[in-house]
């Protein structure tokens, strides 16, 4: 009986695998959608980082790898930061391919003038995440104003912010950037304040003993 079992269930999978292989759909299916649409960019991307970070990633093999936020190297030497403002995306693609004024893909930009506010907004992100106290119990809130940062680019005269925060010991930070001519806040989601050497292209976690 357990043999006409295994032959009859041996059947059923060969002769499942023989349909989907003898299957002829006429559509073409391919992994990314670059191979049928190229990229609509001209930068080149210095650094992405994600909710969790790499840490996390490797141990839920790539699950988690949910990037909020992206720098941009234009072909003039300026940088642009892309960051997610309303939904999280598991993308294989670029945020620059998301048109900043559709109404459904949420990403939010600022523009910065050359290398030097690229570095200055790095080490102001840095030295907030080691400012930043956190409390094993209670959730504490921060903010930093770091418009300087735009100064000489497209967004000089907004407002820029860092958000800090907590749940427990673990940090995070967001920006949150104030059009200036209308107020309007776009609000970031937050990543791991640990991470933020992604966003610029290193590897490095920062230290949180400091």
């Amino acid at each position: 009986m357990k043999s006409k079992l295994y032959a009859l269930l041996l059947f059923i999978s060969f002769f499942s695998f023989a349909q989907k292989n003898d299957f002829d759909s006429g559509i073409e299916l391919y992994d990314t959608s670059e191979e049928l649409v190229p990229l609509r960019k001209t930068s080149m991307t210095i650094g992405k980082c994600c909710q969790l970070g790499k840490a996390m990633s490797k141990l839920s093999g790539g699950m988690s790898d949910v990037y909020l936020v992206q720098s941009e190297l234009n072909e003039d030497q300026s940088y642009t930061i892309f960051f997610v403002s309303m939904f999280m995306i598991g993308f294989d693609t670029e945020l620059t391919q998301f048109g900043l004024e559709n109404p459904t893909s949420k990403i939010s930009s600022f523009h910065l003038a050359d290398e030097s506010k690229f570095n200055k907004l790095q080490e102001l992100m840095i030295n907030g995440y080691k400012e930043f106290k956190a409390h094993p119990i209670l959730k504490r809130i921060k903010y930093a104003d770091i418009s300087e940062v735009l100064e000489g680019g497209k967004n000089e005269g907004d407002k820029l912010l860092l958000r800090f925060h907590n749940k427990k010991v673990i940090k995070y930070v967001s920006f949150q950037l104030f059009d200036k001519d209308t107020g309007f806040k776009t609000a970031g989601r937050a990543i791991f304040s640990k991470f933020i050497g992604q966003l610029f292209g290193s590897n490095e976690i920062i230290d949180t003993t400091h």
